[in-house]
């Protein structure tokens, strides 16, 4: 998507970082922002997914308008 113009933002969890590093160098994209969340996400509860959410949301909303987050 990012290739044909449409900001993406994409969210890994922790223990598919060096898998994500590894695919962003393959893809000749290595400075590709991504976000990385605490996993796992499965297990989630409908409310704990909604925290989860709420506190990526700084970062997806930077990644797709290309503007720093706000700093706390």
């Amino acid at each position: 998507m990012e290739k044909r113009g449409v900001p993406t933002a994409a969210i890994i969890t922790h223990v598919f970082l060096n898998t994500a590093q590894a695919m962003t160098r393959m893809m000749g994209v290595p400075d590709y922002r991504y976000i990385v969340a605490q996993h796992p996400l499965s297990s989630l509860t409908d409310e704990e997914v909604k925290q989860r959410a709420a506190e990526l949301a700084d970062e997806v909303e930077s990644i797709l308008t290309g503007v720093p987050a706000a700093t706390a």
